[in-house]
């Protein structure tokens, strides 16, 4: 392992596979900070739940639809676009977001800044990327990079939780895309980076590949069928999401307990 890790090639794609963990990790507070401030913010102006509630779905679908428009910017000029871009944006939107005054200011943020342009630079773009990296072990690659979404879950709803109950959700806000800003924007240069030239064996070989196989579907087909079931399993995760914290609350319990079930507590914490 540790001879593998002189080879210089060896050490760039293990280094744009790190930036690429920690730029999921990072960017992917943005959904969780909405989901802990839900109840304070809502409190604080008077509002009902819904409006918070609306900026946090604007986010899903806004990153749903920059998603289309990200995956067509790697393919033509690769991930230093998305990158830049998603960086940028999550931290001005977290910063942008302290200093929200009316609901509509919050939509424009969470579903044009922090979703279109933010988050939608962070799952299909930063996993279609490492596959171009790795010839081999590719799906461990994918499977490190996914990865981020759940070590963000378990990270940030408890950070977050502890920085608005002491210093309010407006700091916590500004704190946070302070941060995106200070760790993103260099994450972005590396993964700028030009994956390596695929390997072409045949040229060494001088023997033709077997023809591949027929797929049972057409690719329109098998995207439609993955993009539903995208659809399906975020839908079914995102609602609970949103309101466990604030539901916890509502029964009496300290919101830090509507966190823990974000990490996977042992019966006894949930008690």
């Amino acid at each position: 392992m540790l001879s593998s890790l002189t080879d210089p090639a060896v050490r760039r794609r293990t280094v744009v596979l790190v930036a690429s963990l920690l730029f999921m990790l990072i960017g992917t507070g943005s959904i969780y900070f909405i989901v802990i401030a839900l109840k304070p913010i809502a409190l604080e102006f008077g509002w009902p739940r819904a409006v918070p509630s609306i900026a946090y779905a604007l986010q899903y679908a806004g990153a749903g639809v920059g998603g289309i428009f990200m995956g067509w910017c790697l393919d033509r000029r690769g991930m230093g676009i998305p990158a830049v871009v998603g960086a940028s944006m999550i931290g001005l939107g977290g910063i942008l977001t302290s200093y929200a005054s009316n609901p509509l200011e919050l939509y424009l943020i969470y579903g044009g800044m922090l979703g279109f342009f933010g988050r939608s630079t962070l799952f299909a773009p930063l996993t279609a990327n490492i596959s171009r990296w790795f010839e081999h072990n590719r799906s461990f690659a994918v499977g490190v990079v996914g990865s981020g979404q759940g070590l963000a879950g378990m990270i940030w709803p408890q950070a977050f939780h502890h920085l608005i109950a002491t210093i309010g959700w407006r700091q916590a806000a500004l704190y946070y895309g302070l941060f995106a800003l200070a760790t993103m924007l260099p994450l972005a240069l590396i993964l700028r980076q030009t994956p390596p030239t695929p390997r072409r064996s045949t040229a060494q070989t001088g023997s033709v590949p077997p023809a591949p196989k027929r797929p049972p579907m057409s690719p329109r087909a098998l995207q439609a069928a993955l993009s539903t079931a995208a659809i399906g399993c975020c839908v079914a995760m995102s609602l609970p999401l949103a309101h466990i914290v604030s539901h916890v609350s509502d029964l009496g319990f300290d919101p830090a307990r509507g966190c823990l079930l974000y990490t996977s507590p042992s019966p006894r914490d949930r008690g």
